[in-house]
This record gives structure tokens, C-alpha cells and sequence, in this order.
């Protein structure tokens, strides 16, 4: 049997739509598109993502860039992931917008800003709780693997600066010598965290490696993964999420664009799972599975988590396949299987998005640094 979980390792890579990145996906039953244009890889440029590009795309003025990758020829990995493991494939970006906010939203459920904030110092830094934090403070050991200038956890006080936060660079040894805390959060910097228009191999490959790290230390059987990526990326996808937030244009904030979760592990019961999610879903799962309390954070407590596609009970699934070797998957249906219906949205009218709650108690405004044009209506669900 699996036994217990013993970590929790979240990995966020960047900027790709569920429909952009698993075409592969669809005669097994995905809900995905499979006959837009493909893309060559490298991509030939980084579409536009931030909050204006999402309005067009949401009202219809744009479609983002209206293509697909090859899953199965340049990324095989994440199609044997996904179709051995549990792949949600309604799962949504928090927010409608680009990558801080959507990466703040998984390290703590709330971001003060919709936009990528200055590189150069001095660089923002909000006092707002954070998983990392609720596990400290719980006792539960914790690293996060950051990208450079400790992006994304040097925007919270109280992780800026800590010994564990380190560099991505540091996981492999961490991980061969089965030295990965309960809590693992891992970033990388380019080219090996997708973002266009670099080589999605190079990034596929840099997660192959890194869960087989896990796996030859002895770690898959007791290790919940949860990879995603951050945000839409200008990317097409064509499913209409749920409205559950709003900013004070009227202009719907969240849930944002599909993206792609998988979770995987020993102990992940396998299959396409159709339920709607979205980023605050992956810190209450490892809240869930490591045992730890409420945040504070309404968006990311009242949240139901994905702690159900965990059973230690059941005989673990075998490893994936090791680095760079042959990827056997699975057959292609035939004739393919039809895909899951759409799930009702959420109940209850969508709501102005809230305050920011600080660790004080005290509270910021309601994120809206990137105004739209004024929408007469809020949306309707």
C-alpha cells in the first residue's frame, strides 16, 4: 500500500492554455480542441497576456494566439502524466491577467496588484500570510525553490529573505539525496519554465528530471505532485470559465483562462477529472494533505481542494518512465472516447473581488492597478 504522504511538491511553470498545450489529450476523452493550426517549437514570439490583452479575449475583440503544440511529439511526458495521473483539465488561472498575481495566489490566495511589477529595485513587498508561512508557524518544514531575485516569495515580508528560500538550482541535488521537505515549492527561470518563445522541451524535460529525482530517492510512493502553469499566456482556449469575481470596471477577474494541473503520485487515483478549480485549489490541497489549518484567506479556505484524488489505501501507481528513456503511452482509443459533460458553474452570483487581509489583520484595497474600460453590467456567472 502507499502508506501516508509525506510531501507535497508543487511545481509552476508558465503562460499556457489546457487547448494549447494538450491537443494530445482529446481521443482520450480530454476536453480539448484538436484542430487548431499547430505551433511550431520554439514558439515564434510571447503573445500578449496582461490584463488589456485578457478583456479582448474575453469580450471577443481578440482570440490570443489561436494555436496548438504537438503534445505528443514535444511533450510526451506531460501527456504520460496526464493520462496516468489525475489531470484537471477545468482547471483555471486564479485571475484573468498575467504571471505575479496568478503565482501570489498559489503561494497565499490573494495578490494586491494585476500586474507584473517592476523588476528593478526597490521591488513591492506585502505583508500577507502565506502557505509557506502556515507551515512554519505549524511546524512543518518547508523550501521554496525560487527563480531569480527569489521570485515569486520575496513579495511577502515575511518570507523575504528566509534560509528556505532558495534557487531552483538547488532541487536535483535536494531531491537525489531525498533531502525535500514537506512542503516543496519550485519555480524555474528561463528557458526551463516554458515561457515563450523558448523550446517547451527544454522545460518538460528540466520536470522529468526533477520528478525523477523524487522517484529515485525512494519518494514517489509517500509525494503528491501538483504542476500547473501560471497563467494563460495570450493563448486561445475554448472553454468560458466561470464568473465568480469581478474588478470595479465590471469586468470579470475570476475565474481566469483554463490551464492545465496534473496531479500525480503514488497515491493520485488516476483519471480526467471534469470539476472546476482554480490556483487557490493548490495551496488548500496541500493544506489538506499536510494537515494544516485555515489561512484567513476566505478565497483560498472556503475553497473544497482536490485532497479527494488522494488515497493512500489503494496499491500505488508504478513511476513514470525515468529520464530519458522511452515513453510508452497509452493506446489511442478507437474510436476515441467522448469527453466528460461540462459542470455546472459554481452557484451564487459572481462577487466584487475582496480586500487583501494582512498577517495584522489590517487589510489593502481590492487589487485593481490595471482598469478597463467600464462595463455596464457585472457579469452574470
Amino acid at each position: 500500500m502507499a502508506g501516508r504522504i509525506e510531501r507535497v511538491v508543487i511545481m509552476v511553470q508558465e503562460n499556457h492554455t489546457t487547448d494549447n498545450y494538450f491537443r494530445g489529450l482529446a481521443p482520450y476523452g480530454g476536453a480539448v480542441v484538436s484542430d487548431w493550426r499547430l505551433t511550431p517549437n520554439p514558439p515564434a514570439n510571447d503573445p500578449a497576456h496582461d490584463r488589456q490583452a485578457y478583456f479582448k479575449w474575453l469580450t471577443g475583440a481578440s482570440t490570443g494566439a489561436h494555436v496548438q503544440f504537438d503534445t505528443r511529439a514535444v511533450l510526451p511526458y506531460y501527456l504520460y502524466l496526464a493520462l496516468t495521473g489525475a489531470f484537471l483539465e477545468n482547471h483555471c488561472a486564479g485571475f484573468g491577467t498575467n504571471s505575479t498575481a496568478n503565482h501570489l495566489l498559489i503561494v497565499g490566495g490573494q495578490s494586491p496588484t494585476l500586474k507584473n511589477p517592476s523588476s528593478r529595485p526597490p521591488r513591492p513587498s506585502w505583508d500577507m500570510p502565506s502557505l509557506p508561512g502556515l507551515a512554519e508557524a505549524h511546524k512543518v518544514a518547508w523550501r521554496a525553490y525560487a527563480a531569480s531575485n527569489d521570485y515569486p516569495v520575496a513579495f511577502y515580508t515575511q518570507l523575504n529573505g528566509s534560509p528556505n528560500v532558495v534557487a531552483s538550482s538547488q532541487f536535483l541535488t535536494d531531491a537525489k539525496a531525498g533531502k525535500l521537505p514537506a512542503l516543496t515549492m519550485v519555480w524555474h527561470n528561463s528557458p526551463d519554465d516554458e515561457h515563450p518563445p523558448v523550446d517547451v522541451t527544454e522545460g518538460m524535460n528540466t520536470i522529468w528530471q526533477s520528478v525523477d529525482a523524487v522517484v529515485q530517492a525512494g519518494g514517489w510512493n509517500e509525494t503528491v505532485f501538483m504542476l500547473t502553469w501560471d497563467d494563460w499566456g495570450g493563448y486561445d482556449d475554448h472553454v468560458k470559465t466561470p464568473a465568480l469575481e469581478y474588478t470595479p470596471d465590471n469586468v470579470q477577474l475570476a475565474l481566469g483562462p483554463r490551464v492545465p494541473l496534473l496531479m500525480f503520485g503514488g497515491a493520485v487515483k488516476p483519471g480526467i477529472d471534469s470539476r472546476w478549480s482554480s490556483h487557490v485549489s493548490i495551496p488548500k490541497t496541500a493544506m489538506q494533505l499536510l494537515g494544516l489549518p485555515a489561512l484567513g484567506v476566505p478565497r483560498l479556505d472556503d475553497d473544497p481542494g482536490l485532497a479527494d484524488l488522494v488515497d493512500t489505501r489503494r496499491p500505488p501507481n508504478p513511476p513514470p518512465p525515468a529520464y530519458n528513456t522511452a515513453i510508452d503511452l497509452p493506446p489511442i482509443p478507437n474510436p476515441p472516447i467522448a469527453p466528460n459533460p461540462a459542470p455546472p458553474h459554481p452557484a451564487g452570483a459572481p462577487v466584487p473581488v475582496g480586500e487583501v487581509i494582512l498577517r495584522d489583520g489590517s487589510t489593502l484595497p481590492p487589487p485593481n492597478d490595471a482598469p478597463l474600460p467600464k462595463q455596464p453590467h457585472p457579469p452574470t456567472g
